[in-house]
Order: structure tokens, then sequence, then C-alpha cells
């Protein structure tokens, strides 16, 4: 059950933020230039990135955790992606400096409660929670809570550098904020920056009389395109706390362009259960196709084994042409 933050704890998390974009972190950092906050040895650590350098969009975002990470770099070394894909790879909690027409009418009531007044591009400050399989939105009270510490641990970092601290950030280091429990301090350092394995568990099929039965289909020369492709639309369902994204788990033949299978994905469901019923349905309909292609190492760990030992091909791609021609029809459309 979604708790909402209370307006105190709302105000808290403006003032750190406002405080922020007084210091003008974009002047020094690149979105690259990490800022890590280990508030604990028992805690993962959150990695912090500024964006604004550039002069398009400025923020502050915050990646909880390992598997969080883990997508921060996904989408760092994905750039020949399509744009509108990356999101699946997107969990983090988001300081967004921008202009007021980018508000929700809820955002804008609590800026108003709050009586603060912005203006101006750049100016309008608002906060986005990012989680995969969801639409972009507000942070419910813990993620409020949580990232106000956050925040307040990246202000101190930037206050460091901007006292004089140095950080070698083209080399692959970062500045470590942590906590010295033995000494009870908040210390700063430059250590190597944190980047999570990005290998993935093997999805294992045991049925031996199915696979025997997936062994006998016929194989022919044909080329499949698999993913769980996002959608530019929302659903609203009371089932869910907030808006989840349109998915669609999608195989298509490559070769004729041919659509073969589209089923639509909530967050409750089972993705390795739904990949696995939907090549084996083909394979048993259909016959055993030469290659299968997929987005990721994800999508890959998931169908390695059951395509090892049916003698099919899986191959990563991050241009799945025939499924991103398919996708792009509905991105004239936003949120």
């Amino acid at each position: 059950m979604r708790t909402e933050a209370k307006l105190e704890e709302w105000r808290a998390l403006y003032d750190i933020a406002i405080k922020l974009k007084e210091l003008k972190p974009w002047e020094r950092l690149w979105d690259m230039d990490l800022i890590t906050i280990i508030e604990s040895n028992k805690k993962e650590p959150c990695v912090c990135s500024v964006m604004g350098k550039g002069g398009e969009c400025y923020g502050i975002a915050a990646y909880y955790g390992l598997d969080s990470i883990k997508g921060f770099f996904k989408m760092a070394y994905s750039s020949e992606m399509p744009s509108h894909q990356l999101i699946r790879y997107q969990n983090n909690v988001m300081c967004n400096y921008g202009n007021r027409d980018e508000l929700t009418t809820k955002e804008r009531d609590i800026i108003k409660k709050l009586d603060l007044k912005f203006r101006g591009k750049n100016n309008w400050i608002y906060f986005r929670t990012f989680e995969s399989g969801y639409v972009p939105y507000m942070p419910d009270r813990d993620e409020v809570l949580e990232f106000t510490k956050i925040l307040k641990h990246v202000y101190m970092a930037i206050d460091s550098l901007n006292k004089g601290m140095e950080i070698d950030f083209k080399n692959g280091k970062t500045l470590m904020r942590k906590f010295d429990e033995e000494n009870n301090i908040w210390v700063n350092s430059e250590e190597a920056v944190i980047i999570p394995d990005m290998d993935y568990p093997v999805a294992i099929l045991k049925d031996e009389l199915l696979i025997n039965r997936l062994k006998k289909q016929k194989q022919d020369n044909s080329i499949l395109e698999l993913d769980i492709a996002y959608l530019n639309s929302a659903i609203n369902d009371k089932q869910y706390d907030k808006p989840f994204i349109h998915r669609l788990c999608m195989l298509v033949d490559a070769r004729k362009g041919v659509v073969l299978s589209q089923n639509m994905v909530t967050p409750g469901d089972n993705v390795v259960d739904l990949i696995f019923e939907t090549v084996i349905n083909y394979i048993i309909r259909i016959g055993r196709p030469k290659n299968i292609v997929v987005r990721d190492a994800y999508m890959a760990s998931i169908l390695i084994d059951l395509c090892e030992q049916t003698d099919i091909e899986v191959i990563e791609s991050l241009n799945l042409h025939t499924i991103d021609e398919f996708v792009e029809s509905f991105y004239q459309f936003r949120f």
C-alpha cells in the first residue's frame, strides 16, 4: 500500500534540492563523474549522477543498490539501443530542474502548498521515481525521506569539491562518501567506481519430457526476434499503486517482418515463465528456428539453456530491427 509523504517531508526535500541548485554542480561534473554514498557496511551503495553539463536536462539521479547501479551502466553503455527502450534499465529517484509544463497537477499543488516560487526555464523542481515496468511517478513517503538524506550527502560531497578536493573522474574514480563506523564520522575519499557484475542467473528448464518433444520438432532457417518491448502508453489499474507502462512480449519473424505473437506484460507477471511459454509454443506449433535474436544478456540468460538443449542459437543485438520498427509507430504519442 502506497503512503504519501507529509507536507513537511516534502519541504525538507525541496529545501536541499534548492540548496543543491545554488551550487550548480553541473558546471563541474559530467553525468559519469559519479558520487557514491555508503551509509553503513550493511547497506549497498547508492550512486549519484549529476546531469546538465551538456546544457540540456538538469538534474540529480540516485541509484540505490547494485541492481540499480547495474542498470545505470547498462544505459550508459547501450547507446546503440533505441532511446525509448532504455527505460527498461532505469531504476532510480530523480531530482529534476525543468520547466513548468513538465510538472503534473499534483506536483504543482505541492509547490503551491509549500509557498515556493519558481520562475523561468530549468528552475522548476520536481521529483520522479523510475521503476522497471512503471511510468515515472512521484516518489512515495519512504522514497522522499531516503532521497532527502541522499541529497544532503550529495550536497556535502559537492561542497568538498568546491573547497578543493580533487577526484580523478576521467580515470574511473568516484567521490566516495562513506560512514566510518569505527570513528563515527562521515569521510570523503577517492575510490574506484563500483561496477557490478553484469551477469545474470541462467534459467533452467528441467522438464525432460518436454525437452525431448521440442528436440523432435523440425528445424528450419528462420530467424526470430524476441523482446519485452516498451510502448509509449500508460495503463491505470487499481490493482497497482501507480500507472504501469504498456509492455508487450513480442516474437517476430525477422526475415518476413511478421509479428508471430504479442502478449501484454504487467508488473505482476513472471517474465521467465512468459518467455518460456512464448518460445515453447512457437516450437511446438511451427518448429525450431535457426536463431533467436534478443536485446541483451538478461533475455539471453532466460533462453540460453532451453536453446542449447534444442540446438537453437541465441544472438544478442541492441537493435531488433523488426520489433523496433513496430514499436516506432507508437512513439508519435506521449504519456
